[in-house]
């Protein structure tokens, strides 16, 4: 989970870890890209907001991960819903989450990006 906000990141992590996951937390895309190139296991969903601090923003965490994990499932949060298009563009089967959050639709959202599709 890649926050700047630490009220937001830590409430959202807690809720994510009473469900059962196990959470990672960053407060900007550079921390989250040294926790994921240093890990030695996988990380299933990258849940980012768009707006923070460092040398990139979400939409540039997202391309990141798609270029060297494309392995990884992407979730763009923001509070901004102009970035829809954007979103779509960057993590196709799951478009931007807006903000504020509601803790059972993370959840949702998160278990459908986890869910394989059947073709």
């Amino acid at each position: 989970m890649v926050d700047d906000e630490c009220l937001i990141r830590a409430m959202l992590s807690d809720y994510l870890q009473e469900c059962g996951y196990r959470v990672l937390e960053a407060s900007n895309a550079d921390e989250a890209v040294a926790i994921i190139e240093t890990l030695d296991f996988h990380i299933d969903v990258v849940l980012t907001d768009i707006r923070m601090p460092g040398s990139m923003d979400g939409f540039g965490l997202a391309r990141w991960v798609r270029g060297n994990r494309p392995d990884m499932n992407i979730i763009v949060t923001s509070g901004d819903a102009k970035k829809a298009d954007v979103a779509k563009e960057l993590c196709e089967n799951t478009p931007l989450f807006e903000k504020p959050y509601d803790l059972e639709a993370v959840v949702a959202r998160i278990r459908q990006t986890l869910t394989p599709t059947k073709d």
